[in-house]
């Protein structure tokens, strides 16, 4: 019996009462909407349609090919889907990711305005795109999906129009049928693309329209609008007409010419799908006869029935399953058959409409349907699981009869599931003659006539006769065990309750009336009860509270099992055991998600389940191992409920979850593999050589980009992605991350978009999660380069760099060039003022010395005491000058003696007292190196004695390894040594350091009120 049926039954027992309108109105929307939220078959896991808001351009679809790397491509004309009008034939080419539309540009002028575009898949995975026009000949192009490669395959001679009736693709061989000057010819079309003709074909009125050409070992079987189906000889002759008495057919005045409308391979023989028949047929190529198949039309079931005849009603996907269809009104039947599995087959219901085109990689897993302007993709249940109320939080559950079970959900009333047909109908009760809904049930008890149950307020008995409902308001009720004669519950902040079903009252079973409950069961002849103080324990009047190495807060629901007693769960994952002989909870299992846990069961084959509010868990206890199932396995909701599990007398086991109601049996659960990898189907990115952004969509192209480089000028990109590959058409979700920064989802379905993308290097990685966030598959990633300005860059900065350095070594280079120029000028003028010194002094002596000598000679000889005495005045002071221009005493004895000699002068001659400790340094030095020691020390002490105002000084030489330290000290009144440095005026310190460096040394003045020292460092 059907939701409707079942539902104006109901109806039925209601209009037993006086007529209600209200109820006969409410009665009627609540069955039109259960009928539109039955539309779908038990059998659809997902059922998605995609139009021109999603992408999809082609309005008239023609064509649903796989390609070989599994991506649907669909071609077609463009129509304007919102005035449902076409618009000038523009053929259009797309290919579908299954979140993303990709078009392709065609070679065509739009001018050609086809009204066919169709596309056939060749073996080796290229494509054939065939254009027909009313108006021009025909075009044939061969299409590379991969690299979107067009190359043209000439079929017309000679300027002779020629139409394509039809292209038929068998394994390896391409046949194809034209149209030229009224004449119908098949050809074979070789692996060069050029045609080899076999031979006409019989044709009435001029152009053909071709259903079926296929191609056996000595004949071709042909079928044609109007000569009908004819078996000709490889040379063309005619063998056989077929007519209606060959599919054993009586034939009647006007009927229709045979067609063999859909043709498809299953196992190992064509079956053939008659137009306008509901047979299918098997062809015996070696007799050439028809035979009925094994195979059957879906035929008529429930509202489907089979008289509307559509453009394709039979496919085969990859694996060679087929789907046939049959249609009427907005209602379609699939019916698919799985090779060599005997009885294996699914009827599915789908709600659509005028279905043009159907293709499927794999019948077992998903199938998309081609509507006018729309694209619809059913998945199928693949799983174990079946789901019903999926609109609906499940929170009780109980048999009714049969095959059939009553369900109490959280809001929305009483249904009843038949767990062999598959459905779910509404369980209506009323209340006075009015509806009444039943809310956040949390048990069901049939007895022979009656069901107890609760609503928010009470208990609740409802006549199984009258659908009648008599309430008893009290308490809103938590948790409920049926207990005989009697139910006992419990509520919030309220004492533990019973409810007396013969006298219908409520009595308060504890004295502790403060119980916040949270579930009940009754084990081992007591009643316990998990509560926020703890776990509560009640039995003929006794009660107490039971300690537990539980935390109060922490506790959650309770389930008995046979042989292992109470079973304890936790808000935080864990399960604890408790046995009759041993009241001490054990602890049996904790989630490693620390989810909440619902409720617990165990099958057959000893395994644990839990119910969890995130999956189902199954735990092996003897081998410690668990596995987590979710929604991608065929489940409902990954939350599932409290009060919502029953374990059926032949296994099978009911889930309520907070949508949906899961029906399976525990050896039949099994995880999905979903496998699969994230692959790249389109990239934009701004092109600084064309100015505008370019994008990338060829599929060869794409799967080659592993790094992208973005301008400085515009770091635009947009990437979209999809998965492929996967094993099971699971709902995936996406997420990305840059570098090694936090996992953020991908909002948009399969796409990325980066406005400007700050400069760097990055690593973006794509991945895919399922239901649970976990990961799977293959990621993707790429490398990117948002390359930044010159100027901001390491580069720039090293330019910068090095064009500093470069500047800076050219005027430090001049400026030591320069104080080279400058050194050697000075040494140079050094140098030449003592050779003049000593050609002023060996002339002074050798000239002037001789004529005074001479002068003071003729003095003597006169006695002219007065000239005498002038004559050796003047000789003495040239011998001074002479000395002091080049001391000889230097050459003749040495530069110790020469110092001691010049120190013995200046302390006889001035009244300042020097004194001295020398070291013997002679033969150190080179003869020019002595002189010009021996004039820095002279400077140095003629400055003493000129400018210093000192009473003492000293002078020391020491000679240490490898160096000559001499130290000139004074007790004056010192100097600024920087201000005179700086002034430009003090030749003499500007001398001394000329003289220093000549030598290779280092010169050190201290100078203070307490005197000068001059300390000098010569390396020797």
């Amino acid at each position: 019996m059907g939701i409707a049926q079942q539902t104006f039954v109901a109806l039925g027992l209601y209009l037993r009462t006086p007529f209600k309108p209200f109820l006969c109105i409410w009665l009627l929307l609540a069955t039109s909407s259960l009928l539109g939220q039955n539309k779908q078959d038990q059998g659809i896991l997902a059922f998605n349609t995609y139009d021109a808001k999603d992408g999809l351009e082609v309005g008239d679809i023609h064509s649903l090919v796989y390609d070989n790397n599994g991506w649907l491509w669909i071609s077609g004309l463009e129509s304007d889907l919102g005035a449902s009008a076409f618009l000038q034939n523009i053929p259009k080419l797309q290919w579908f990711d299954g979140y993303n539309f990709h078009s392709v540009s065609l070679p065509i002028s739009e001018d050609i305005s086809p009204n066919i575009f169709i596309l056939n898949k060749r073996a080796d995975g290229l494509f054939y795109l065939r254009f027909s026009s009313a108006r021009t000949s025909d075009y044939l192009y061969l299409f590379n999906p991969s690299s979107f490669e067009f190359q043209q395959i000439p079929i017309s001679n000679k300027g002779i129009d020629v139409k394509i009736s039809n292209l038929f693709v068998q394994g390896n061989t391409t046949f194809i049928a034209l149209d030229t000057a009224g004449e119908t010819y098949l050809y074979l079309l070789n692996e060069d693309l050029s045609l080899h003709r076999l031979f006409r074909l019989r044709t009435e009125g001029g152009e053909s329209y071709l259903y079926q050409v296929i191609s056996f070992e000595n004949h071709f079987l042909v079928s044609e609008a109007r000569t009908g189906i004819i078996a000709y000889a490889l040379n063309g002759e005619i063998i056989k007409e077929f007519d209606y008495e060959d599919f054993s057919f009586e034939k009647t005045d006007n009927q229709e010419v045979l067609a063999l409308a859909d043709c498809f391979w299953f196992e190992e023989a064509f079956e053939f799908v008659l137009k306008s028949e509901k047979e299918i047929y098997r062809y015996n190529d070696q007799n050439m006869t028809w035979s009925k198949s094994n195979l059957t039309k879906p035929g008529k079931t429930g509202v489907v029935k089979n008289n509307l005849y559509q453009k394709l009603n039979a496919i085969n996907d990859s694996f060679g399953n087929i789907a046939l269809l049959d249609a009427t009104g907005d209602q379609v039947l699939i019916k698919r058959e799985f090779i060599n599995q005997v009885n294996q087959k699914s009827n599915t219901i789908v709600k659509v409409n005028n279905i043009t085109n159907m293709a499927s990689q794999n019948l077992k897993k998903e199938l998309y349907l081609a509507q006018l302007g729309r694209l619809v993709h059913i998945v199928f249940k693949n799983t174990g699981v079946h789901n019903f109320l999926e609109g609906f939080s499940v929170r009780s559950i109980t048999h009714y009869k049969e095959s059939k079970y009553l369900v109490g959900t959280e809001v929305g009333g009483l249904y009843l599931i038949d767990v062999d047909d598959k459905t779910e109908e509404p369980f209506p009760i009323f209340m006075n003659g009015q509806p009444f809904s039943a809310s956040e049930v949390r048990g069901l008890f049939i007895s022979e006539n009656n069901i107890w149950t609760n609503y928010n307020e009470g208990v609740l008995l409802i006549d199984l006769a009258t659908h009648e409902v008599e309430r008893f308001r009290h308490y809103p009720i938590s948790a409920m065990v049926d207990d005989g004669d009697r139910i006992v519950y419990g509520a919030a902040t309220f004492p533990l309750m019973e409810f007396d079903k013969v006298n219908k009252v409520n009595r308060p079973l504890s004295v502790n009336d403060s119980l916040v409950i949270m579930d009940l069961a009754k084990f081992g002849g007591s009643f316990y009860a998990t509560t926020k103080n703890g776990l509560f324990t009640f039995k003929d009047g006794n009660e107490a509270f039971i300690d537990i190495p539980v935390e109060p807060d922490k506790l959650m629901m309770l389930d008995v099992i046979d042989e292992y007693g109470l079973m304890i769960t936790t808000s935080d994952g864990r399960v604890y055991q408790m046995s009759n002989e041993n009241k001490e909870p054990v602890l049996l299992y904790t989630d490693p998600a620390t989810s909440p846990i619902a409720s617990v069961f165990k099958d057959e084959q000893s395994n644990f389940w839990f119910a969890t509010f995130s999956g189902l868990i199954k735990y092996n206890p003897q081998t410690q191992t668990s596995e987590r199932y979710v929604e991608d396995d065929g489940f409902s909701n990954n939350e599932f409920n409290r009060y919502s599990m029953l374990q059926t007398a032949d296994g099978g086991v009911f889930l309520g979850a907070i949508r949906g109601l899961n029906f399976f049996y525990p050896t039949e659960v099994r995880k999905i593999e979903k496998g699969g990898r994230v692959v790249l189907t389109s990239l934009t990115y701004f092109d600084i050589k064309t100015n505008a952004n370019t994008n990338i969509t060829a599929l060869g192209n794409l799967a080659q980009v592993k790094n992208i480089s973005l301008p400085a000028e515009n770091k635009f990109l947009k990437i979209q992605m999809a998965p492929n590959g996967l094993t099971q058409p699971v709902k995936v979700n996406m997420e990305f991350r840059l570098n090694n920064s936090e996992w953020l989802p991908i909002k948009q379905p399969g796409e990325i978009q980066f406005d400007n993308l700050a400069a760097g290097q990055y690593r973006l990685a794509v991945r895919m999660v399922d239901s649970e966030g976990l990961a799977f598959g293959e990621e993707l990633e790429l490398r990117i380069h948002a390359q930044e300005f010159f100027y901001r860059t390491i580069w720039f900065l090293l330019l910068c760099g090095l064009l500093i350095i470069t500047i800076s070594y050219y005027f430090i280079r001049q400026a030591n060039k320069a104080k080279r120029l400058e050194q050697h000028y000075s040494r140079t003028l050094l140098k030449v003022q003592e050779e003049e010194r000593m050609r002023i002094s060996r002339d002074l002596h050798d000239s002037v010395g001789q004529q005074l000598i001479l002068l003071k000679n003729q003095a003597n000889a006169s006695k002219n005491e007065e000239i005498i005495k002038n004559v050796s005045a003047t000789l003495d002071e040239v011998r001074s000058i002479t000395k002091n221009l080049h001391p000889v005493v230097l050459s003749r004895l040495g530069l110790t003696a020469a110092l001691e000699e010049l120190i013995r002068k200046l302390d006889e001659n001035t009244e300042v007292f020097f004194s001295t400790e020398l070291e013997n340094i002679d033969g150190i030095f080179k003869e020019d190196e002595e002189l010009n020691l021996y004039r820095i020390i002279q400077e140095a002490l003629n400055n003493i004695v000129k400018h210093a105002n000192a009473a003492s000084a000293r002078l020391s030489i020491e000679h240490t390894k490898g160096k000559i330290l001499i130290n000139i000290q004074d007790n004056g009144r010192g100097f600024v040594v920087e201000q005179e440095q700086q002034s430009g005026t003090s030749l003499g310190l500007k001398t001394l350091q000329e003289r220093i460096a000549m030598l290779n040394g280092k010169v050190n003045i201290v100078s203070g009120e307490t005197g000068t020292i001059i300390s000098l460092i010569i390396p020797k």
